[in-house]
């Protein structure tokens, strides 16, 4: 009678076992660093203004505030979270030294942002 070659439980374990040893080493290790010239961001309180036709509260979708608020900083906008009823937090996706000129244009904008302000109690 021949023997069959995979009929020992070890001979399928231990590759399955070597194989998560390889992932989790590889989940463990350091993240590559970033370049100090690094795009970063800058996280930025809002208040939206008042829509100009109706005077009512403008429409508050997470999507339709990240387009308006990075057609006026003119940098790319991820939303992050609402902070109370009207205000959200946004980040500006700029590096260092575009960051402040963005916030510049984004707080220009009083047709759609009554009010902009850095978020100092959450710096990254």
């Amino acid at each position: 009678m021949a023997r069959r070659l995979n009929s020992d439980p070890m001979n399928r374990v231990l590759p399955a076992l070597t194989a998560f040893v390889i992932c989790l080493a590889a989940c463990a290790a350091a993240p590559p660093s970033t370049p100090a010239d690094a795009i970063d961001g800058l996280r930025v309180l809002v208040r939206l203004a008042p829509e100009a036709t109706s005077g009512g509260a403008p429409d508050e979708r997470p999507a339709s505030i990240e387009r308006r608020a990075a057609a006026s900083a003119g940098v790319p906008v991820r939303y992050v979270a609402a902070s109370g009823a009207q205000w959200h937090a946004l980040m500006l996706i700029c590096s260092p030294t575009e960051c402040d000129a963005a916030l510049q244009r984004l707080t220009a904008d009083r047709a759609g942002f009554l009010v902009v302000q850095r978020d100092e109690l959450r710096r990254r």
